[in-house]
């Protein structure tokens, strides 16, 4: 059964880093899926950049949660709508600091046959960087800050 057509608002935000436990549940889950032949993931994590002499420790991740959220269901329907045997699409993103080397950014898709889960997780993930209103504020080692702007 696909998850296209739902049309259900899904929180894809998640208090502190997405870690390792989640993720392999987040497989684990997947099973006793018959129809599923590929799984994809994009996992992001916190880089310690060194910017004029300073070191990124932790971004802070705040979001405006009901326009990222409504946000987000257009570009899962459209996702399903670019890739009808997708079989799963989950997103989730972190909220509140998350430090250097940690997981903040989770998109993973399933499908029968691997290329439509490379697509759609490729594509997915560039949508919501560069269209959900998800804010990073790099907190350095000197404790000041910086505003991180998606690249």
């Amino acid at each position: 059964m696909s998850e296209a057509g739902a049309h259900k608002v899904r929180d894809i935000f998640v208090e502190g880093p997405i870690g390792p436990a989640f993720i392999a549940t987040s497989i684990a889950k997947h099973a006793t899926r018959m129809d599923i032949g590929a799984h994809e993931i994009f996992l992001g994590q916190v880089r310690a950049d060194t910017i004029d002499g300073r070191t990124t420790m932790a971004i802070e991740y705040t979001a405006y949660r009901e326009m990222a959220l409504e946000r987000m269901t257009l570009i899962r329907e459209e996702a399903f709508v670019r890739w009808p045997t997708m079989t799963c699409l989950h997103v989730h993103h972190s909220l509140g600091a998350i430090g250097a080397g940690e997981l903040c950014f989770m998109v993973f898709a399933s499908a029968p046959h691997r290329l439509q889960a490379r697509e759609a997780v490729a594509w997915v993930v560039e949508r919501v960087k560069s269209e959900l209103p998800i804010f990073g504020k790099e907190i350095m080692s000197d404790s000041g800050h910086l505003w991180k702007s998606n690249s």
